[in-house]
């Protein structure tokens, strides 16, 4: 997985578009190499100052930290990682032909100088009679921690994903993730019934590989065998218990922790290492005693937990009443950032004030349920 394949023909005609977040975009392979058929090619956006060998090192850093979550989720859940040479001229007749990004994304161009791309396999099946739901099932639980200020309280009673949505859409979601993190087979049809009348970003539904309205496929079926797989597999309920643990004291109880630990030296204002990393799991598994800098390494754990996709590829669809065939991978590892603890805090707190101004009143406010 740390050797960088040199020798891969990549030609910019083979890659077809297929996605973006903040940091990365996606394309799918449709050429005829058999090394590269059902694989998708991961690449950065934006302006790289490192050289080759600093990235090829910061690429398998950020293999080995999505190695790291699969060791706290499941490693059958994390995907294989290749790392693969792009070569400038490749990522400049690619960018030239990818015509059909969101115009709110492209703002930042693909960075034709990262030298370092990083294959995974393609969890959006293209063969006929096939289907991949993309779901993000974020934050999936109710905060009780003592540190949180009184005046926040409602961080008790409402979730963050139902506060958030009122901070960020005029006409919320119905969506309560908790809904989904439930085990019971209703809770977690509603939650999908909510997210295919409002997908947002939080859901996405592929037959034969094209992106597709839930109101094309049979969509009681594929709810109803989406909520089997997800029960039988739990790794919703992993997910939301490792948020819970790693983060019992909210960041309104970690962010003093964190300054007073930049102050002290024990962090700095560089970002985690790999080691560091790994030795934060080791004591979070062990139950060893917390020192401040595992306090905050722990929440950023937490935050990474509350941020990934989980994707369910079904191979035949649709299904005669049994459980299908199919596939379940837990995306988007990558490590948070220490340097956005403040924009944590800030938000958090914008969040909550927001909410209180539109519902000041308990009365008026929803009562979200574990």
């Amino acid at each position: 997985m740390s050797d960088l394949e040199q020798d891969i023909p990549l030609k910019a005609r083979d890659w077809k578009y297929s996605g973006e977040g903040n940091m990365k975009i996606v394309f799918t392979y449709t050429g005829h190499e058999p090394s590269l058929q059902n694989w998708l090619l991961q690449l950065n956006k934006g302006e790289t100052s490192s050289t080759l060998a600093v990235q090829l090192q910061q690429r398998r850093d950020a293999c080995a930290f999505s190695t790291l979550v699969g060791s706290l989720i499941g490693q059958q859940y994390i995907l294989e990682q290749r790392l693969v040479r792009v070569p400038r001229e490749f990522l400049t007749a690619l960018s030239q032909r990818t015509t059909e990004r969101p115009l709110f994304r492209t703002h930042a161009a693909i960075d034709v100088d990262q030298g370092v791309g990083v294959l995974v396999p393609n969890m959006i099946a293209t063969c006929t009679r096939s289907v991949t739901v993309e779901l993000k099932p974020k934050w999936g639980f109710l905060p009780q921690s003592a540190e949180i200020d009184p005046a926040n309280s409602v961080k008790h009673r409402v979730c963050r994903y139902c506060m958030h949505q009122h901070l960020k859409h005029k006409s919320p979601s119905q969506l309560c993730p908790l809904d989904l993190y439930s085990t019971t087979p209703e809770r977690v049809e509603r939650a999908l019934d909510a997210l295919a009348e409002s997908p947002q970003n939080n859901m996405r539904v592929f037959v034969d590989g094209v992106l597709t309205d839930t109101v094309d496929v049979q969509w009681s079926e594929l709810k109803r065998v989406l909520t089997q797989i997800l029960l039988k597999e739990l790794i919703l309920v992993r997910l939301q218990r490792l948020q819970r643990e790693l983060d019992p004291r909210d960041i309104e109880g970690v962010f003093p922790v964190y300054e007073r630990a930049i102050e002290c030296g024990e962090l700095s204002a560089n970002e985690p290492s790999v080691d560091d990393w790994v030795e934060a799991v080791r004591l979070f598994e062990t139950q060893a005693e917390r020192s401040d800098k595992q306090v905050v390494l722990e929440y950023l754990l937490s935050t990474v937990l509350k941020d990934v996709s989980v994707m369910v590829m079904i191979k035949q669809w649709p299904v005669d009443g049994e459980m299908p065939e199919y596939k379940i991978a837990v995306v988007d590892t990558e490590p948070k950032k220490l340097a956005k603890m403040a924009r944590y805090r800030d938000l958090s707190q914008d969040i909550v004030d927001n909410y209180l101004k539109l519902h000041p009143h308990p009365s008026s406010q929803k009562q979200c349920y574990e």
